[in-house]
């Protein structure tokens, strides 16, 4: 499944070697300032030195971030290019209008104007601008998630460019389907198309380029695991990228290559180079990803000094909003906390890091969505110029059928209003009543739905009854509150009432929350189960989960006192195994499972303390290599004889794995 994600580095690393690649180096010369270039455009007659002078004061105002000001100068090119029909200097103007659009994020408006560059390059057959355009084109559909389409303009750019030997325009469509290819995880095809730019690069001497060629096959490197072959390459990048924007990154790339080879003081020193360079420079995204390896690498060296670096990076994520690096931040925090022994802080982190986990598939899927609404935009605009190209053979058979269509219209609009003012009443009258209908079937099936599960809610409406279903796992949950007999003989009616409804409430919100099915409460017991009505694979780990939650919420209460509601010490007790579930009823219906996984859930809990999990052997063994488990011994149980328990103590502390060293990617159109 093709991934989506496009991180705000990325973003940066676009808006970089566009910058790097696109802008001549004239424009950075005191002779070519923004003044002297106003002052050429301003003395210049209308003739093909104005249109390039216009080209290069909208380059120079883009380097400088003046977007609307490009646009403009960039707009003026084409017009006076049109005018003078000069067709060089329109396919430059164009180009430049589609990369200001390119940097505001106007996909389709770039995908247009590079279009038109193209084709006015194709009229002067000139080899290098087409061969860039395609370049550039391809680069929208990658900027999309299109890499097969990126490729195919990439080999078509780089076909041209080898006939024509044309070194910077081959090595940049070489190195653009490399990175096509890798981000696909086509990991062979990207190292071929990166070893043919390297012969080039030393005699072009393009930092951009060079850079581009040490991180992809650095980052190929890692991926596939040789780390040490990987270091290499992002330390000889080094020189290349020293006093550009990206040297910081490369010095945080080396000290992560350092961190997974073990060695950690030379992780830390590149790190640390790494850290006063992003504050020097303001480079916040930068710092955020170094604070988080220096979190990783004192995470169990030095847990407490780990939750600093993680909590400062975490200021900054959020002042960004940088929702992939807030993911790595709160498991981070959360591991951290966990070797400090700091379980509740561990626990709520790790809830932080399971919302985040929810928006960023969110985020991924929505990113999806505009890929293909980018792809189905496109398709519709050069449908639409079909539609154009014809438009004037339709508009002919228009003219001698328009008579007709208006002697028709007229006899047909009177007819029609004689019929509308007959059913506009009756319309009223049935719009009226299937409102009411609509609104009392609402309420009725969101009764039901608060009743019965969604699919067996669907299932009864439909034929009226439910069919019983087995289901070969399931996780069933048992609790009640410790002395509630004792305690319900003193409480008057309202405050026992008020009380249950405290705790179950919240119970209720817990259990949705992990995707669990509430089954019933009888008096202070509380059952539910994961795993159905639809069947998984992780509902024992999710009902640990909850019962945790629901344990701390009791501790935590039992520890506030609210006003008005009674304290009550919970136990708690899980088993895993088969069950049949099904409706019963006619009038009052109620969803209910049977089978002895349930009655050996039930001895669980019985067989419980206070405050906790008690779970069987064979929820045991489906949870041993999550959480760190007590064992009782084997317990009698009623009715089961002896049986193997277990106490639930918390969450196994998992040693820290060799991070992947995260790609860097993004491809980048040129104006050169």
């Amino acid at each position: 499944m093709r991934k989506y994600k496009r991180s705000f580095f990325r973003e940066i690393y676009f808006i970089f070697f566009l910058g790097l690649w696109c802008i001549p180096a004239e424009i950075y010369s005191q002779q070519n300032s923004l003044d002297s270039l106003k002052a050429v455009v301003e003395r210049s007659e209308k003739d093909s030195t104005a249109v390039n002078s216009l080209n290069e004061l909208s380059s120079a105002l883009l380097a400088e971030g003046q977007f609307e000001e490009a646009l403009k100068f960039a707009e003026k090119a084409e017009s006076l290019a049109d005018e003078i029909k000069f067709t060089k200097g329109k396919a430059y103007a164009l180009k430049q209008i589609g990369l200001v659009h390119y940097y505001q994020g106007n996909y389709l408006e770039v995908f247009d104007d590079w279009t038109k560059s193209l084709e006015n390059f194709e009229v002067i057959n000139d080899s290098v601008g087409i061969a860039n355009l395609l370049t550039n084109l391809g680069t929208v559909y990658y900027s999309q998630g299109s890499y097969d389409k990126a490729i195919e303009f990439g080999l078509r750019s780089l076909s041209i460019a080898e006939k024509i030997n044309h070194p910077l325009r081959i090595v940049s469509a070489l190195i653009n389907i490399a990175m096509a290819y890798g981000d696909n995880n086509k990991y062979d095809k990207a190292l071929d198309y990166y070893d043919r730019a390297f012969p080039y690069l030393e005699s072009l001497n393009n930092a951009g380029l060079s850079k581009g060629y040490y991180f992809g096959v650095g980052t190929i490197l890692s991926d596939q695991g040789n780390y040490s072959e990987a270091l290499k390459k992002f330390e000889e990048a080094l020189p290349i990228t020293e006093n550009t924007l990206f040297y910081t990154e490369n010095l945080l790339l080396v000290g992560k290559a350092y961190f997974i080879l073990g060695e950690f003081e030379k992780a830390n020193e590149y790190l640390n180079k790494a850290h006063d360079i992003a504050i020097g420079q303001n480079q916040q995204y930068e710092n955020v990803k170094i604070l988080i390896e220096k979190g990783k690498i004192n995470r169990e060296r030095n847990p407490t000094e780990s939750i600093r670096f993680y909590k400062e990076a975490e200021v900054l994520a959020k002042k960004n909003n940088l929702a992939y690096e807030l993911k790595d931040i709160y498991l981070g925090i959360s591991k951290s906390y966990i070797n400090t022994g700091d379980f509740k802080n561990g626990y709520e982190y790790q809830s932080k890091y399971i919302d985040q986990m929810d928006l960023i598939f969110n985020l991924e899927t929505d990113d999806k969505i505009r890929g293909l609404q980018f792809e189905f935009d496109l398709d519709k605009k050069q449908d639409e110029i079909v539609l154009l190209e014809k438009e004037g053979e339709i508009k002919e058979l228009e003219v001698k059928r328009q008579k007709n269509v208006i002697y028709g219209t007229i006899f047909s609009t009177f007819l029609l209003l004689l019929i509308a003012m007959g059913i506009f009443n009756r319309y009223k009258y049935v719009k009226k009543t299937n409102g009411i209908i609509e609104g009392e079937k609402e309420k009725s099936d969101n009764l039901l739905r608060n009743i019965l599960p969604a699919e067996t809610a669907e299932e009864l409406k439909l034929n009226g009854k439910v069919a019983a279903k087995s289901f070969d796992s399931v996780t069933v949950f048992f609790s009640d509150f410790k002395g509630f007999t004792f305690y319900s003989q003193s409480l008057t009616p309202d405050v026992l009432v008020k009380s249950v409804d405290y705790y179950f409430s919240k119970f209720d919100q817990i259990i949705e929350k992990y995707g669990l099915e509430k089954i019933k409460t009888i008096g202070d017991a509380y059952m539910c189960a994961g795993g159905l009505p639809f069947p998984s694979e992780d509902h024992p780990k999710k009902m640990v989960m909850a019962a945790f939650e629901i344990a701390a919420f009791v501790e935590d209460t039992r520890k506030q006192k609210p006003e008005g509601i009674t304290c009550f010490d919970i136990r708690i007790g899980i088993n895993t195994g088969p069950i049949v579930a099904g409706v019963v009823g006619l009038k009052k219906f109620a969803y209910d499972i049977w089978g002895d996984t349930v009655n050996v859930a039930s001895r669980m809990e019985s067989m419980s303390d206070a405050g906790k999990i008690n779970v069987s052997e064979y929820t045991y063994e489906l949870i041993k290599d999550s959480y760190d488990c007590e064992f009782r011994g084997e317990i009698e149980v009623k009715n089961k004889g002896n049986m193997k328990m277990y106490f639930v103590n918390g969450p196994k502390v998992i040693s820290l794995k060799k991070p992947e060293i995260e790609r860097t990617k993004g491809l980048a159109p040129s104006l050169n």
